[in-house]
């Protein structure tokens, strides 16, 4: 019996990634009829694709996991209107009402509306609006193509293919001729499109990891367009599953690329993984936006009048590979009552409870409780604290955007407005945004990409990192070697504890090419319990800890170690045998005195082993980084 999926499409950009975009111009109603019955098309388009229930959908036991048939709902839709000076202005929405705010005017019945999308920052937009999404979106996939084309991303280690959908001369395979662009060699519309997409998947496949084939079914279709507005695409995963061989989380949903890859196998082998759809008629022709086109070039730049097809499709196919949550922001009601893998960090610190514990009232109180909701991921958490607000500083969680009133497309899924310096991932973008990818790759990762270069299933580790000496002079040169496993050879961060790995305050050296060796000057900290952490460059993971060394300002010195020997109440024990014994095996032996005291002279510094024998006593052994002089290094007898 063929097995029945879970299908979800989001059109064009999953909630976690959906930038919406606003304008501030006067509602322009439909008109004329020919006008009118096409916003009835879209706004019936919408309704379908944005339902976000889960009614009348049947979830199927399968023996790779459970799986729902999502009916093309739970998609996210871009729009892409022409402003009154003909520039191009474009949103991410979740519902009806989104898109009819966003047109100022109802789709429906063509009546204007008197208030729409605002933002008060919309010059920032012009650029990004070009591309079809958020500025933060643009500068995410722009800087990943960079990456990729300087070699920053590594090898390819995830195989994404874009299979063909289209049918005899139509989208991937419309033979109109064309001349290169930027760096795009296809001889026809089609070839160039196709060359697109498969440059994406290129991106993505140096970016992740997977030993499962990525399928991408892909295809352009003449969608809803007019001279002043136009749908742009969609794309997500096609089927949702839970409870798969070796998910990390139980009960929770995840997109259909992500459990194949914590799967390690493909998981429905009768469909491909994400759906990808693309308006042909976005092709120059004025009746569709005013004559807008696709830009097939790969350098990454947008010429006038173009949208930039490779940031478009890179946008997409992540969506399709995790970036999203099922939960209805406006009821609280999570998908068929599981939660999704996003949802599972999402944390509300008023109420004291994650997303995925909530009754659908709370989460419904939580999706307006502003700035009270934070993204609690470790990856995100170890990466955060160049933020000087829009964080937790006790725990490194991050705000998540929920205004007061509920905006369907960006409560919830991005960074609150309030993190400075601003984040991509923000609904709205001001001045000063950095040019990087911030904390965007660390959720990924704590969705459950996990690094695994050699694809067998085991997270790849950094195991055996050791100083080159246990006493470390300080101003000295020192290194540090350490054995990557699995394959891994990503750049790392190389840290410094001083309390014994509690807190890694001290960067020794940051982006260090993974060679398993690095040399550094160690720096004025002289702690006994030095300890030296080694990872991969902004995660947590892959990750290795040294043992405890010393940093002292004079590793040949000499100190006094003194103590005293007492009963358990209290009392002073007298000829009792204190044994110190260095890490060559090197012991000395030192007695106490009637009230209980002894004394170690000359000590050299380093890490010493001490223990402690009296007739019808017991002590306990202690291990002691000795860096100084050391009084009151007391004994007490057990019970």
């Amino acid at each position: 019996m063929k097995e029945t999926l879970i299908r979800l499409s989001l059109i064009i950009i999953l909630p976690v990634l959906c930038g919406i975009l606003f304008w501030k111009y006067l509602p322009i109603a439909s008109s004329n009829s020919q006008d009118l019955q096409k916003d009835r098309e879209m706004a019936e388009y919408i309704k379908r694709v944005t339902n976000r229930t889960s009614e009348g959908l049947t979830e199927v036991q399968t023996k790779n996991g459970v799986m729902v048939d999502l009916q093309g709902r739970f998609q996210n839709v871009f729009l892409a209107r022409l402003d009154e000076k003909e520039r191009l202005r474009t949103a991410c929405v979740t519902d009806l009402e989104e898109a009819n705010r966003f047109f100022k005017r109802n789709l429906e019945t063509g009546q204007p509306l008197a208030e729409g999308l605002n933002n008060e920052e919309e010059s920032i937009y012009e650029i990004a609006e070009r591309h079809k999404m958020s500025p933060e979106e643009l500068i995410f996939y722009k800087k990943l193509i960079k990456d990729f084309q300087e070699g920053n991303l590594g090898p390819t280690n995830a195989n994404i293919t874009i299979i063909n959908n289209d049918g005899p001369n139509e989208g991937f395979n419309d033979p109109t001729p064309v001349s290169p662009e930027g760096g795009n060699n296809g001889t026809t519309l089609g070839q160039q499109r196709l060359n697109v997409f498969n440059f994406a998947a290129q991106i993505w496949g140096a970016f992740l990891d997977s030993s499962v084939t990525i399928q991408v079914r892909s295809n352009f279709d003449p969608l809803t367009c007019t001279s002043t507005s136009a749908v742009l695409g969609s794309a997500g995963t096609i089927y949702v599953i839970r409870d798969f061989t070796n998910a990390q989380l139980t009960n929770t949903w995840y997109h259909a690329a992500l459990a194949n890859k914590q799967a390690g196998t493909d998981l429905s082998t009768t469909n491909p993984d994400i759906q990808a759809t693309f308006n042909s008629s976005l092709n120059g022709n004025p009746s569709c936006l005013g004559g807008f086109r696709f830009y097939l070039g790969l350098d990454n730049s947008t010429p006038s009048n173009t949208v930039n097809l490779l940031v478009v499709v890179l946008h997409e196919l992540g969506h399709g590979l995790g970036f999203s949550s099922f939960v209805n922001g406006s009821t609280g009601q999570l998908f068929n009552n599981l939660p999704d893998v996003y949802t599972t960090f999402m944390f509300d610190r008023t109420q004291n409870l994650y997303w995925n514990n909530m009754t659908n009232g709370q989460r419904q109180a939580s999706a307006t409780n502003n700035g009270n909701v934070l993204w609690d991921g470790p990856n995100v958490r170890i990466a955060s604290s160049f933020l000087t607000s829009g964080r937790e500083t006790s725990t490194g969680r991050v705000q998540l955007y929920t205004p007061t009133t509920f905006q369907s497309g960006s409560s919830i899924s991005h960074w609150d407005t309030a993190a400075s310096p601003n984040l991509l991932m923000e609904p709205f973008i001001t001045t000063g945004l950095p040019l990087t990818l911030d904390l965007t790759r660390q959720q990924t990762r704590d969705v459950g990409w996990y690094r695994d270069t050699n694809n067998d299933l085991t997270p790849d580790t950094i195991t055996n990192v050791t100083p080159s000496s246990n006493i470390l002079a300080i101003g000295s040169t020192a290194s540090v070697t350490w054995t990557n496993t699995g394959g891994f050879n990503r750049n790392v961060i190389v840290e410094l504890s001083t309390d014994g790995g509690t807190t890694f305050p001290i960067v020794l050296g940051s982006n260090v090419t993974n060679t398993g060796s690095f040399s550094f000057t160690v720096p004025n900290t002289p702690t006994g319990q030095a300890r030296i952490r080694v990872r991969e460059d902004n995660f947590v993971q892959p990750s290795g800890v040294s043992s405890n060394f010393i940093i002292t300002n004079n590793s040949n010195a000499s100190v006094t170690v003194s103590g005293r020997v007492l009963r358990s109440n209290g009392r002073p024990v007298a000829s009792a045998i204190i044994r110190m014994i260095a890490q060559d095996g090197s012991t000395r032996i030192a007695m106490t005195n009637p009230f209980g005291y002894y004394r170690f002279f000359e000590v050299p510094i380093g890490t010493y082993t001490f223990s402690v024998t009296k007739k019808g006593l017991s002590f306990q052994d202690r291990v002691v980084n000795i860096t100084e002089d050391t009084s009151n290094l007391d004994f007490v007898a057990s019970p």
